[in-house]
């Protein structure tokens, strides 16, 4: 076949529509079979080098966050096993100094949980480094002899600690004698460098601290193991208002302490006996952690509530259900195939592409959310948006190539 000037069309146009379809079809078989076997967090990590541009990333976290929020459980009441302490800015108002913590308050505010009959105490409160001697002392001393179970955490290899206070760290937990866990909640690349949205459970820094706090916590509560999926399923305030976790001052505990007879000791008692109780601080803007959740509440959660919500997903052996394996290929082929016919076909103005490419990523997340509202599971957006990008990139360099 002769074009109008007589030379010969290349052979690759003449069939290039025929070409584009078998391409979209190839690499969408070979998407639907590869996302099942990729881990659950490979996206974020392709996403993190900021190739892509940053609107459109927020826009698919933003797209992964509204379904985790959508499905978080709620219950009537706040949660039946767990109870938080808070050791709030009136609570130090009196004391010489803020930071570190009164060591003696820490040890007064734990005898009395352990009185009142918690039977885990969980302490999220760093000890990395000296205070007063006798209070460290007798710090120590309490912590070796409650009858409670107690976990201490630590900060892991992840944390900017100087190695004098990473040794005298290692050294109090040590003389102590109770379970360890790691302090940190960040898991991805992401989240730990840019978004700081706490979307998973942490992984092991290292196998010196291999369990994390709340990890820790659920062990000395009686689990042995749990999901190999680290998506926290997250509980949302219960139905009618309310916390999710019953919480009181650390004040009321030491009241109650002075008094255990009184009807404060005995109102506390009845909600923390046979519970896990964590003993953290509420100070003014610190400690705070965007989560998905903070989408409902409008605010940052605390981070003691944060491993509270870790844990309460332990003892209850909830899990965060992913999409099934066989929708994932049906969405991963779509995904794939429409960004190589996009690709193949799109203009070679830059601007049409990439409207056609915006347009592709919101057919994504309608589809997204249509599985979202039948199955109630998560479809892992992000992993979709740029399997169909990468396809769209590949069918350009192939047809650039055929085109020599």
């Amino acid at each position: 076949m002769f074009t109008a000037g007589g030379r010969d069309e290349p052979s690759w146009r003449r069939g290039g529509s025929l070409s584009g379809l078998l391409l979209a079809a190839v690499l969408g078989l070979v998407a639907a079979f590869g996302l099942q076997r990729l881990p659950a967090d490979w996206h974020l990590r392709v996403l993190a080098p900021a190739w892509m541009p940053q609107q459109i990333v927020k826009l698919l976290e933003y797209a992964n966050d509204v379904q985790v929020a959508f499905l978080a459980d709620r219950q009537t009441a706040p949660h039946p096993k767990i109870a938080l302490v808070l050791i709030r800015d009136e609570t130090l108002a009196a004391l010489p100094y803020l930071s570190p913590i009164d060591r003696g308050l820490v040890g007064r505010i734990v005898k009395s949980v352990d009185g009142l009959g918690a039977r885990v105490i969980g302490i999220d409160i760093i000890f990395d480094q000296a205070t007063e001697a006798r209070k460290d002392e007798e710090l120590r001393a309490i912590l070796r002899s409650r009858r409670a179970e107690i976990v201490l955490g630590a900060a892991d290899a992840r944390s900017r600690l100087s190695q004098r206070r990473r040794d005298w760290q290692k050294d109090f937990l040590s003389s102590v004698g109770r379970p360890v866990g790691f302090f940190n909640v960040r898991y991805d690349v992401r989240e730990a460098e840019q978004t700081h949205v706490v979307r998973n459970r942490a992984a092991a820094a290292s196998t010196e601290v291999p369990l994390s706090f709340a990890e820790a916590l659920a062990a000395a509560s009686g689990v042995r193991d749990w999901p190999a999926g680290r998506r926290i399923p997250w509980l949302a305030p219960p139905h009618g208002g309310g916390e999710t976790f019953i919480a009181f001052d650390a004040e009321a505990v030491l009241a109650a302490d002075a008094d255990p007879d009184g009807p404060l000791a005995r109102m506390l008692e009845r909600q923390f006996v046979g519970r896990t109780v964590l003993i953290g601080a509420d100070l003014d803007g610190q400690d705070r952690h965007p989560t998905p959740l903070s989408l409902i509440t409008g605010a940052p959660m605390l981070g003691v509530a944060v491993h509270a919500q870790i844990l309460a997903g332990l003892l209850d052996r909830r899990t965060l259900t992913d999409v099934a394996p066989a929708m994932l290929a049906v969405l991963g082929f779509v995904s794939v195939f429409t960004g190589v016919v996009i690709g193949w076909f799109g203009g070679r103005r830059r601007w049409v592409l990439s409207v056609m490419v915006a347009a592709a990523t919101f057919a994504i997340m309608a589809a997204s959310a249509l599985v979202l509202w039948q199955s109630r599971a998560i479809v892992p957006v992000a992993a979709l948006a740029a399997a169909m990008i990468a396809g769209a990139i590949a069918a350009r360099f192939a047809r650039r190539w055929l085109a020599g």
